[in-house]
Formats: C-alpha cells, structure tokens, sequence
C-alpha cells in the first residue's frame, strides 16, 4: 500500500494525432514553451467529445517513455517493463485520487495553464 501523506498533482498533457513528432525540434521546443507535463495521442478525442458536451472528463496516465530524449523513446521492451512494474500502483493511485477529488481533497494539486 501506498503512503497517504503524498501529493498528487494534475497538470497540461497536449494531445494530438501528430505522428513521430518526437524528431521534430521546432514541435519540442513548442511543447517546452507551453510547459506542458506530458503529450498523449490516444485520448483526444474523449477530451474534446467531453469539452463540446460540457462533461468534465480527465484521464489517468501511465507515462512509459521519456520521449524528448532519444534514449526515451517507446520500445515493445520498455513499456512492458513500464507496465509489469508500475500498472497495479498506477491503478490504486488513480483510484485514490477520485476517492479524495469526491470529496475535495487538500492533497490534489490542480496546475492550470
């Protein structure tokens, strides 16, 4: 089990269905400027689904690669073992924080652009 005296924090993931943006340096240098905390390609959709309907939505994301560095890119090997170590934590992790978003929790930190 996890400690409950951590922090969780929330934050700007930029979504977006560009392909291999991670060799673009003029795309990287944008997503610095933006500060953005993480990039993700699979939920866009949800996201703008739920902005359009007016449905707060957010999403639980499991980072597996570091891809601003080349050694950071995803491999098959690498996310296996991202997901074999981490996903039974990640899950009780995400479970934790909508338990204490319910009910307003101090302990969640709401970053906003």
């Amino acid at each position: 089990m996890r400690d409950k005296n951590l922090d969780y924090w929330t934050g700007t993931v930029y979504t977006t269905n560009r392909r291999v943006w991670e060799h673009n340096e003029t795309f990287k240098e944008y997503l610095k400027n933006l500060r953005c905390m993480a990039i993700d390609m699979e939920t866009a959709t949800l996201f703008i689904a739920c902005f359009k309907n007016q449905i707060p939505c957010g999403a639980l994301l499991l980072v597996s690669d570091i891809p601003m560095i080349p050694e950071g890119v995803k491999t098959e090997e690498n996310d296996k073992s991202v997901t074999t170590k981490f996903v039974d934590l990640h899950l009780n992790i995400g479970i934790d924080s909508l338990k204490q978003l319910i009910n307003n929790a101090q302990t969640v930190r709401h970053l906003k652009f």
